[in-house]
């Protein structure tokens, strides 16, 4: 497959910042190797938890959304699209597990409480019992107002300010109050991922040019091995900081180096498929889990083959549940929530008279 030019990547019409394929495909690898990291944790006792791909996820969403605020910087219009892109699938998700639990007495990790209130607190997000991995979608609805003040912060006093927060925001990850301040199993320590990314959308790019083609691959291998380390480790301040680092160069090398080779495998058909369904696989990857543990009894086998096929299983079981959500409640919520802002009247034409 050919090269794409690095300068002709991302930017459509009218100097609009576009949609960057090989970043959702980024999310769908990263969506992908939670099960992997949660079935490990089945069959051995580890301490390792799978919080690097949720760093990158905030990385990513960091970066994503800043692209959005410079493409439109009305707040409304983005807390609008954050509204129909996040909540109808978890919603769904609730509810689904909500009705099995009333039905079967089936969960997911351990047994919350369904009765209607904590049902709606989980639907809305405030708390994540229900389905454990959702106190990620806790912290990123947290951290909404953090990226609309930092994309604005950095259009008016430029990248120093945001440097600042985050080395702040890196100094409060040690600090167990902050960390646990959102209750249940819910971390801030990773909050400045978010800011990270919205640096590198807004300054990224002149980086990523200076780097020489060699200097760009190497830095590209070492953020991939980096990450692939600090995912096996035990999860502290200083390793959700590397993982934060190794995730943030990714990004920028995926987003402003397209030419590097490494990153062809992101468009293979596979990993676009995923990365399409990457946050309803990541939230209904929890039942995909328990229904293959049920389905597939793998206690027999050695470990390592055991983590194997179980994953493989969750991962096959998920897919389509995910595909499903995909096509009939986000995409549909999607539309609407641009359907939406296309009825609402521009100021120009709030303001012209006629």
């Amino acid at each position: 497959m050919a090269a794409v030019p690095d300068a002709q990547v991302g930017i459509s019409g009218a100097g609009k910042r576009g949609f960057l394929p090989r970043l959702e495909s980024l999310r769908g690898i990263a969506a992908v190797s939670v099960v992997g990291y949660h079935i490990t944790s089945l069959f051995t006792d580890t301490s390792v938890t799978g919080m690097a791909p949720v760093v990158m996820f905030f990385v990513l969403s960091g970066f994503v959304l800043a692209r959005s605020l410079q493409n439109n910087p009305n707040p409304v219009t983005f807390l609008r699209h954050r509204l129909f892109r996040l909540f109808p699938a978890a919603i769904a998700v609730v509810l689904l597990l909500a009705l099995l639990h009333h039905q079967y007495g089936f969960y997911v990790g351990y047994e919350a409480k369904f009765d209607p209130l904590n049902v709606v607190l989980n639907a809305i997000m405030v708390r994540h019992d229900i389905n454990g991995v959702m106190w990620s979608m806790t912290v990123e609805c947290f951290a909404t107002p953090v990226i609309l003040l930092s994309v604005w912060i950095f259009q008016r006093f430029g990248p120093r300010p945001l440097t600042v927060s985050i080395a702040v925001l890196f100094g409060l990850s040690f600090w167990g109050p902050y960390v646990h301040l959102l209750g249940g199993v819910a971390s801030l320590a990773p909050l400045y991922a978010f800011v990270a990314g919205v640096l590198l959308q807004m300054q990224g790019e002149p980086t990523a040019d200076r780097l020489r083609t060699g200097a760009a691959w190497v830095l590209a291998i070492v953020a991939i091995a980096l990450l692939c380390f600090c995912g096996s480790q035990k999860q502290n301040a200083l390793i959700i900081a590397l993982e934060t680092l190794s995730s943030s160069l990714l990004v920028l090398l995926v987003a402003f180096r397209s030419s590097i080779g490494l990153f062809a495998a992101l468009d293979l058909s596979p990993v676009r498929f995923y990365g399409r369904i990457s946050y309803s696989f990541y939230l209904l990857h929890p039942i995909g889990m328990a229904l293959a543990v049920r389905l597939f009894d793998a206690r027999g086998l050695p470990v390592l083959l055991a983590i194997s096929v179980t994953t493989i299983a969750a991962i096959a079981v998920t897919t389509p549940m995910a595909w499903l959500s995909w096509r009939y409640i986000e995409k549909p919520f999607v539309a609407m929530g641009r359907w939406v802002a296309a009825k609402q009247p521009s100021p120009a034409s709030v303001s012209e008279p006629g």
